[in-house]
């Protein structure tokens, strides 16, 4: 048992029973002042300081190890929803291209792209893509991520498929951190079905989804439904079949061009819809009544120096909004969610208090998992960080530092950087 003292900021993010905060409950997080928590693997009290060291003086707790905030702020720790951190290969030259005017869609129609990391994840072993990734995985923890979401989706075969889900599941087995699992087979088309698409839809519903469902591989399958990739007919077909497989639906929504992708999603009760930089308001409105997350990835948008996803226009328009890095070799590479809360404040119109809520409560939503993570609250899982700082909009506005420093999971202090 711990007991953390002397908490200049203790941001709760409580109030959302159990799910998402949508709308103008974004902006409530339940800040308590020169606060303290007790918790083992979950959070079993919360008060102030003073009410600890009473409560100490009366032996209300047995064998309590006490932690000394020295007003420092804790916040729940970053659920990150949507990653594609399990890969193989390097992408740096395609990055230099693009930075020459080169655009993300020629250098995949040219075989680059998805279609090159690909041919690197075919290649490697399921060992080689745990050694690869699992330096990412920690960067990931040392920001401040305490649980995150991986896809599939650099194999487009059976085999490679299977094998990059087994390599995250490798991985789960080796960190501390919760890794949600997600089957992408439907990522892109392999060069071998380029011509014939119908067949590869044909081989990722009568075999890969149902060996995925069979091992255990996976709790979510998503499909990326835009233009240049699956049309919203195409990826129908696999996500009935998911559902059918006991897989819960997540979906790349118009990215690049207004497909109804949003509106599928919808249709297929969609835990999450992501991207959505081209949403139409039928789509939001979709959206909001099937209760679907909307994931917004501003690194992508930064690092294709494509427009932001409409954020602003989301959460006024109701919508429970989730922040992630969308952590891949091709248009985001990064693991740090700090940076996602700066950019969703400067470049998305977010006040302070929706990143918080979307990076944490709505990321955890996102992935279905808000009943037991994402805010501090009692009877949740002690996943929380402890700041640098004393407010936890300085972490924000002091922007490109890791201002963590520590990371708790289920209890477990896995990061201490000192001070």
């Amino acid at each position: 048992m711990w007991l953390l003292t002397n908490i200049s900021e203790l941001v709760t993010i409580a109030g959302a029973d159990g799910g998402a905060k949508r709308g103008a409950a974004m902006n409530q997080l339940r800040v308590l002042r020169n606060s303290a928590m007790v918790f083992d693997t979950h959070i079993r009290w919360i008060g102030s300081t003073e009410e600890a060291l009473e409560g100490l003086r009366q032996d209300l707790w047995d064998d309590v190890e006490v932690v000394d905030c020295e007003q420092r702020a804790v916040i729940p720790g970053f659920v990150d929803s949507h990653t594609h951190i399990v890969f193989a290969g390097n992408r740096t030259d395609e990055f230099v291209r693009r930075l020459r005017g080169v655009s993300y869609l020629e250098i995949a129609a040219e075989g680059g792209g998805i279609l090159r990391t690909m041919e690197a994840v075919r290649q490697a072993s399921v060992e080689e893509l745990v050694a690869h990734s699992l330096p990412r995985v920690w960067n990931a923890i040392r920001w401040g991520t305490t649980a995150l979401e991986i896809k599939s989706g650099y194999g487009l075969s059976v085999e490679a498929e299977l094998k990059q889900l087994r390599a995250i599941r490798a991985l789960q087995q080796q960190v501390p951190v919760e890794i949600f699992a997600t089957f992408l087979g439907a990522h892109d088309f392999p060069p071998e079905y380029r011509s014939d698409r119908q067949r590869y839809i044909e081989l990722i519903c009568e075999e890969m989804i149902p060996q995925v469902a069979e091992e255990g591989l996976a709790q979510f399958c998503d499909v990326f439904v835009d233009e240049g990739y699956y049309t919203p007919a195409e990826a129908e077909r696999i996500l009935e079949v998911a559902q059918q497989y006991g897989l819960k639906i997540k979906l790349h929504a118009d990215e690049f061009a207004n497909t109804g992708a949003a509106e599928l999603a919808a249709r297929f009760s969609a835990v999450s819809a992501d991207h959505l930089l081209q949403i139409s308001d039928r789509g939001i409105k979709a959206l909001k009544q099937a209760g679907t997350v909307a994931t917004v990835l501003p690194g992508t948008s930064y690092f294709l120096r494509m427009p932001y996803a409409p954020a602003r226009k989301l959460i006024d328009e109701g919508l429970p909004v989730a922040l992630a890095t969308d952590c891949n070799p091709g248009s985001s590479f990064t693991e740090n969610m700090q940076l996602m809360l700066s950019m969703a404040c400067t470049q998305m119109r977010m006040t302070v208090e929706e990143a918080l809520t979307a990076a944490t409560l709505n990321g955890a939503a996102a992935v279905d998992a808000a009943d037991r993570m994402g805010s501090l609250e009692v009877g949740k899982e002690a996943n929380f960080l402890v700041l640098d700082v004393p407010q936890a909009a300085e972490m924000i506005y002091h922007f490109g530092v890791n201002h963590v420093q520590q990371v708790w999971i289920r209890g477990q202090r896995v990061v201490h950087n000192g001070c």
